[in-house]
């Protein structure tokens, strides 16, 4: 069965994150980007943990794992050293009806986490649903490039967007303003700030 893609708000609401190492960073640091909400179950946490723990940014109960600490919880991230412990978040975690990733044992979880580029307003993401991860990563550092170009000028864009939409009647050449929005050569004045109002950008489209 195919994955059904889906971008979440976390706001408010709990994630848990069972396991102190360096694995276990990586997850709360993603996490700390959309979550204000996040508690972190381990005996011990590595240095860094440690140094995030004292700025307050996550609730941290230094203990072995217990079924207890993730009832409240929307969504888990099991990444101990101990396949036996991530096994029974898994077991726990799907009898209670929640969202669950095992880090590199994707045929437990209920969710990936894919490849992720997150600049200003754009949000890039890209899963091999589980078959090749290292794939998703490569697609990701590809297309880099053009994504932080496109990031670096989404407010002129969607600035331009909105002249677009509120002054444009004409179907037709409506369509043929916005798609000229990602022309190459469009983005190119753009960044370089001599399209900036619609005006503009009609002007320069007269001269392409």
């Amino acid at each position: 069965m195919r994955l059904y893609p889906i971008c979440l708000k976390l706001d408010n609401l709990a994630c848990c994150v069972i396991g102190g190492g360096i694995v276990a960073l990586r997850k709360v640091r993603a996490l700390l980007k959309s979550s204000n909400n996040i508690t972190v179950i381990s005996p011990e946490l590595c240095p860094q943990l440690k140094r995030l723990n004292k700025k307050n940014v996550f609730l941290y109960h230094q203990s072995e794992y217990k079924n207890t600490f993730i009832r409240k919880a929307f969504l888990i991230i099991a990444a101990t050293n101990d396949s036996k412990v991530n096994k029974q978040i898994v077991l726990d975690a799907k009898k209670m009806g929640k969202l669950i990733n095992v880090v590199d044992v994707p045929h437990q979880c209920n969710f990936y986490l894919p490849a992720v580029i997150n600049k200003k307003e754009i949000l890039f993401t890209v899963s091999t649903q589980g078959a090749f991860p290292g794939l998703a990563k490569k697609i990701r550092q590809s297309t880099g490039e053009m994504i932080k170009k496109y990031a670096d000028n989404i407010s002129i864009l969607s600035k331009l967007r909105d002249e677009i939409k509120s002054n444009c009647k004409n179907k037709k050449i409506k369509k043929q303003l916005m798609d000229a929005l990602l022309d190459d050569q469009v983005l190119e004045l753009i960044n370089k700030k001599k399209i900036i109002n619609l005006k503009q950008l009609e002007s320069r489209l007269r001269i392409l």
